[in-house]
């Protein structure tokens, strides 16, 4: 068989004849460059078999097509007289309601003014006064029994401080002294023999 006629699209989709399957093999095997050809083939027919199906289309849209017409608000902001209405409308809304929300509150009544007499506010000052001077005594009293206490406490600790002070001295004292007795009575005791 004509190497030219082998058909190796066929065989890669496996169609043709047995006979012509076994040549396209046979030629695929001696021939290099129909090996070469028939790979780039099966990954020509991998990429295309990783693609989804879709459906042709029936007929091509023309630019006229209701498809390609632009929508309501697409043809209200191409529109410069349309915006500029809208801006307007927006402008008188917001003015209107600026106005609605920032109108005056009516103001409350002040309640009636109640006469006081000189010695009512003189017994509140008085009674603010004693409340103060009250409070004032309290933190005193306070402060001086908690000075107290600190002082107290400090001079306890100074008292059991100076105790303990006596009673090293003293008894550093009484072993210096029988060590003085214990050397005069050695000292005696050689006078004596002589």
């Amino acid at each position: 068989m004509d190497h030219s006629q082998i058909d190796l699209n066929a065989y890669a989709l496996g169609e043709g004849t047995p006979a012509e399957r076994a040549a396209a093999a046979a030629h695929l095997a001696q021939s290099s460059e129909a090996a070469l050809e028939f790979e780039r083939l099966q990954l020509t027919l991998t990429a295309l078999q990783g693609l989804r199906d879709e459906e042709v289309p029936r007929r091509i849209a023309f630019v006229s097509d209701p498809v390609f017409e632009p929508s309501f608000w697409q043809r209200f902001w191409a529109s410069g007289p349309r915006l500029a209405f809208g801006g307007a409308a927006m402008l008188a809304c917001a003015i209107t309601a600026h106005g609605f929300l920032m109108r005056p509150v009516a103001q409350p009544v002040p309640p009636a003014v109640v006469q006081i007499s000189q010695a009512d506010v003189d017994a509140a000052v008085e009674k603010a006064v004693q409340a103060v001077e009250a409070r004032t005594e309290n933190r005193v009293r306070q402060e001086v029994s908690l000075a107290v206490n600190r002082t107290e406490k400090r001079f306890t600790q100074e008292i059991q401080m100076m105790a303990a002070s006596f009673q090293e001295n003293d008894t550093l004292l009484r072993k210096q002294m029988n060590r003085m007795y214990v050397t005069n009575a050695g000292l005696a005791a050689g006078f004596s023999k002589e």
